[in-house]
């Protein structure tokens, strides 16, 4: 069958890319023809702020440290170059995305996700789009696999008034399936539909023929896989130089530019992988950080965000780690990192839960895809 796949795989993101990368092959696993389809950026419906984007007045008065460290800036700027170029250049050609958008919406089956396909409240990003909830798509069969709503929620719609139009899309699929449970809610409550819970395709896809078999990076190291501008709090970098100085670590960072890092580093995606396993700790505070630093067994802690100008983690990495029995990998102070980070990952829980779950995620995909 052609499948297309709607999702934020032009998001320059490795998250986004993993996910997208392993959907994709596990869908051409069961001998479908597989394309990714574009959306056009919808307009806001969420009448309240979930992201503050920075100020006029925030952007002049981050001046004078950017002028008093010109290197610095020109360090960031070559950083961000790379990395569009690692995405242009490498983990879009691997996606077989074309350089032009695919906006048709025809297809023999439409897959919506993974990721936060579901957020309508991505106002300052995406907007509301309506193919994302089934409308417009004109395919035999509609279905989601591991959506999320992110941070939006079931108040956030009634606020919004937005039941009817989130719900009509919804019952328009044949198949719904959600990543966690304020999504499974949000479903729930707009469609009058109980969506299965399934894994995000990082989980049911290895990677193991994709990952180097050399190491990236020499030494031991402390890896930071965070979004930029959303891990440099004093009290956090304290917390995180000082652990790392006390077991005579580098600090890296990877996925995005923290100047407080000893190194940031622009790899492939693949070698990414390689990066979390060679890791000796990782501190993150995304939802894909965690599940990579959990697949590869290592010490790991995530900070959870329950307020944030940047957007709240919360909903989805909350659930993931609860999912797995990963609670005490939670970071809430900043001064009990290192308290966290000495406490022994517990992977067994992990690889016991991830079996059947993976099992059941994928009967559920090919079921919906038979």
């Amino acid at each position: 069958m052609e499948v297309g796949i709607l999702t934020m795989h032009r998001v320059m993101n490795y998250g986004s890319f993993m996910q997208a990368y392993a959907l994709k092959s596990v869908i051409e696993s069961f001998g479908h023809h597989v394309t990714f389809r574009d959306f056009r950026n919808g307009e806001p419906r969420h009448l309240g702020r979930k992201v503050v984007k920075p100020s006029i007045l925030g952007k002049i008065a981050r001046l004078p440290s950017v002028l008093s460290n010109p290197r610095e800036t020109l360090r960031k700027r070559a950083f961000r170059h790379a990395y569009r170029q690692c995405f242009k250049k490498i983990c879009w050609p691997l996606l077989e995305v074309p350089s032009k958008p695919d906006y048709s919406l025809k297809a023999d089956v439409m897959v919506i996700g993974s990721d936060e396909v579901f957020n309508y409240t991505q106002n300052h990003a995406f907007g509301y789009v309506p193919c994302l909830f089934g409308h417009g798509i004109e395919a035999p069969a509609i279905l989601s696999y591991a959506a999320s709503a992110g941070y939006a929620n079931w108040g956030d719609v009634v606020s919004d008034n937005m039941q009817e139009e989130i719900g009509s899309g919804l019952r328009r699929m044949k198949y719904i399936s959600v990543r966690d449970e304020n999504t499974r809610l949000l479903v729930e409550h707009c469609a009058g539909i109980s969506p299965t819970l399934v894994i995000d395709p990082t989980l049911i896809y290895d990677f193991d023929n994709q990952t180097p078999q050399q190491r990236v990076i020499p030494g031991k190291y402390l890896l930071v896989y965070a979004y930029e501008g959303r891990m440099n709090s004093e009290r956090e970098v304290s917390s995180i130089r000082s652990f790392a100085a006390k077991h005579g670590l580098k600090i890296v960072s990877t996925g995005a530019y923290h100047e407080w890092c000893d190194d940031n580093i622009v790899v492939s995606p693949f070698e990414l992988l390689r990066v979390f396993q060679d890791a000796a700790y990782v501190v993150t505070d995304t939802f894909h950080g965690s599940i990579f630093a959990m697949k590869q067994g290592k010490q790991f802690a995530t900070f959870v965000r329950s307020d944030n100008p940047l957007g709240s983690n919360a909903n989805k990495v909350f659930y993931l780690l609860h999912q797995f029995g990963m609670e005490s990998r939670i970071v809430n102070d900043p001064d009990k990192l290192g308290e966290v980070l000495a406490e022994p990952v517990p992977c067994d829980v992990f690889n016991e839960r991830l079996a059947p779950l993976r099992q059941a995620s994928m009967e559920f995909l090919k079921r919906a895809l038979s």
